[in-house]
């Protein structure tokens, strides 16, 4: 403590944690008016402890062998510019030995707390573990578009087509044990089979879980769509889950899973830049496009109806509205970043 009116740390501990007796509260609050310099030190123990709530050690954890190190590098922490030369060379083990301490039933209980002790006295080896260990997991590759799309390979082989304004985000180990991302957005995915290392999605409250197969993920809004091309996939909310097997696609919203009667070609368009139009309704051919170019296509209420039978493949959108203009005897004008398609309708 950087005062004369000292407090024990473990104590401080117990107190942001929830755990103090109501003396023990009292003692705390006395403590805190008598120095701005005491609020500065318990923010720094409420913020430890927040921290720390992320961290589940996997190893077992020796109390009484554990305190034994806190306590003793505390007190050579503490009393080191005080002595001489001489009582420096004083081996860390003659310093007293903590006082009796019941082991704590809940080890992440003695974890946090010994994470406050450590941060407190400048000691390193827990809370090294305690301070970088979340930073270091929440470092990430970040794959991200606006108006463009982009093809990239990760790091397992996998192969993901990104369309306009998505992002895609994993972790740096990536791979090592997880192969788990998470999109914002659409893409379509070819990823490289590996029984050992499930590929796994995230998006929007869902999870796409997967081996080795190709399919597409559209997750703009809360309703997230996902249609298969080869293989099968798990897709699952936090109440239900199916599997999806080649030309299966299904929507999910509000932890329910609805599989839909096909698969929509027109709706990977984005990265295939084919349109196949059969007898189709003018209205759902330009839902399509709109998708497809990520353009915001208008067309006249009395053009809905219109059918068009067409293959649009590699070409531009000015040269598919211009075919479907001709067809059906229309009108295309640019509105600024609008286009509109008018005429006099269908019989």
């Amino acid at each position: 403590m950087n005062s004369h009116l000292h407090i024990p740390d473990d104590l401080l501990a117990r107190y942001v944690a929830g755990e103090a007796s109501p003396s023990e509260m009292h003692q705390v609050k006395e403590w805190l008016v008598q120095s701005a310099n005491h609020e500065v030190e318990l923010l720094r123990f409420q913020q430890i402890w927040e921290a720390s709530q992320e961290v589940k050690p996997t190893l077992k954890v020796d109390v009484d062998s554990a305190w034994q190190k806190v306590k003793s590098k505390a007190a050579l922490s503490a009393n080191i510019t005080n002595e001489t030369p001489a009582q420096r060379a004083v081996p860390v083990e003659t310093a007293p030995s903590h006082p009796k301490v019941k082991p704590l039933g809940n080890t992440s209980y003695f974890w946090r707390i010994a994470a406050s002790i450590l941060v407190s006295c400048g000691l390193g080896w827990l809370g090294y573990l305690l301070l970088n260990q979340p930073q270091e997991a929440k470092m990430a590759q970040v794959i991200e578009t606006k108006k463009n799309t982009t093809k990239q390979i990760l790091p397992d082989g996998t192969t993901v087509f990104l369309n306009q304004n998505s992002a895609l985000s994993y972790k740096t180990d990536f791979g090592e044990q997880l192969r788990e991302v998470s999109l914002k957005g659409e893409a379509y995915f070819d990823v490289k089979r590996d029984e050992n290392h499930p590929f796994v999605i995230k998006a929007n409250g869902t999870e796409i879980q997967v081996l080795g197969t190709s399919f597409n993920v559209k997750a703009y809004t809360k309703a997230v769509n996902v249609a298969v091309t080869s293989g099968k996939v798990q897709f699952s909310t936090s109440k239900t889950k199916t599997v999806l097997v080649k030309n299966e696609t299904a929507t999910a919203q509000a932890d329910t899973i609805i599989k839909l009667p096909s698969l929509d070609i027109n709706a990977m368009a984005y990265r295939t830049r084919v349109f196949v139009f059969e007898k189709t309704n003018l209205g759902d051919v330009v839902a399509s496009l709109r998708e497809g170019y990520q353009t915001d296509i208008q067309i006249d209420k009395r053009l809905l109806n219109c059918q068009l039978t067409a293959r649009f493949e590699r070409e531009s959108l000015d040269n598919a509205l211009a075919v479907i203009a001709e067809t059906l005897n229309l009108r295309v004008t640019h509105k600024g970043q609008t286009i509109l398609l008018d005429g006099q309708g269908c019989n």
